[in-house]
Order: C-alpha cells, then sequence, then structure tokens
C-alpha cells in the first residue's frame, strides 16, 4: 500500500513539475478587440466615456459584482480621472484616464493596489467616422500571471463576447437615444407644433 501511495505521489508531482514547465511556455499576453458603430458624431460619444461616472449608465460592471464598492477621483472625467472598484467578484482594480480626445478617443492604464500602472495592461475606447455613423472600437490589452495564466489566456476573448459586447451595445442605444432627443428638442415649433424632421 506504501508503495502505490509513494508511486502515485511522484506521479502527481511529476504531473505538476510537466504543468509548470509548460504553463511557463504558453503565451500570456492577451489582446481582445470588439467594436459597434454608431449613429451619432464623436461629440455626442466621448461625454460618456470620459466621464467615468458614465460608465456606470453602460458598462456592465454592476451586474458582474452588484456588491462591489466604488471610488472615484474628485473629477471623474478627462485627463488624471480615476475609478477603483472592490467586490467579491471584480475583487480590487482600478483605472486611470491617460489621454482624452473627443475626436479620437479615451485611452486608460491600469493601477495595482498601491497606485501604479500596470505595465503591459492597456484600455481604450477609440473612433472613426464610417459612413454617416461612428464605428466605436473598445481594446484591451494585458499580461497574466506566469505559469498559470496561459492556461486561461484563451477565456478573455469569450469574456469579451461577454462583457464588451453587451456594454457596446448599450452605449450605442444610450447615445442614439440622446441624440434624438436633442435633435427632437432642437426642432422650430410653427403653431405648437414642432416642424417635421428634414430628411
Amino acid at each position: 500500500m506504501k508503495r502505490v501511495l509513494m508511486r502515485m505521489g511522484l506521479v502527481l508531482v511529476a504531473l505538476v513539475g510537466v504543468l509548470v514547465v509548460v504553463g511557463l511556455f504558453l503565451p500570456r499576453q492577451w489582446h481582445v478587440e470588439r467594436s459597434v458603430v454608431i449613429n451619432a458624431p464623436p461629440e455626442h460619444i466621448h461625454p460618456f466615456v470620459d466621464d467615468f461616472k458614465a460608465w456606470r449608465l453602460w458598462a456592465v460592471w454592476d451586474e458582474i459584482d452588484p456588491e462591489a464598492k466604488h471610488e472615484y477621483s474628485p473629477k471623474t472625467a478627462g485627463v488624471g480621472a480615476w475609478w477603483s472598484w472592490n467586490g467579491p467578484t471584480l475583487r480590487h482594480g482600478k483605472m486611470l484616464i491617460t489621454r482624452s480626445d473627443v475626436s479620437s478617443g479615451v485611452w486608460i492604464e491600469e493601477l495595482d493596489e498601491a497606485g501604479q500602472k500596470v505595465d503591459g495592461h492597456l484600455t481604450t475606447l477609440t473612433w472613426t467616422q464610417e459612413g454617416g455613423g461612428t464605428k466605436v472600437t473598445w481594446m484591451n490589452e494585458g499580461l497574466l500571471r506566469p505559469v498559470i495564466g496561459g492556461y486561461f489566456v484563451w477565456t478573455m476573448d469569450s469574456l469579451a463576447d461577454i462583457y464588451f459586447q453587451e456594454a457596446l451595445k448599450r452605449l450605442k442605444t444610450l447615445v442614439e437615444k440622446r441624440r434624438a432627443a436633442e435633435l427632437e428638442a432642437a426642432q422650430p415649433v410653427h403653431g405648437g407644433v414642432a416642424a417635421p424632421a428634414g430628411p
């Protein structure tokens, strides 16, 4: 019986060793992108991306971890603004806006618990004109931990399908509804009836 247990232990140790060695050579870098075309110009999109508090209107973090606690910098929009959270599912995270431009997008870096930038981690929401609308692309890239990270890097693309696509869909709906309301409110009124919109 002792020999059997010893052999099982040796096999287990060997298996762990193989997994560790393989994990050291697996790619740990992830890069995911998802896009949506919004029927509105960049100036209508930028306020919802540039202000971290506005993210709560379209991002899905609250659904992922409804118990998470959120904190914001005194200035929640523009370069230098940060947003942190801590919860049982999302754990601790913090993002910092490092570049923001109405015409092209917003660049965000991840910070660790000490407030230092995490090397290799970058998030961008950038946009370009496409037809009569604006194509918004959400990019996220980073580096998972050594050994075990290589076994899970493939899941990042699946998570992007679930969370990024849904968030971008909500952003599109939010922006287009807000723009439609503004256009309607801007229509001149004749005799108490708004003039019909142009073609």
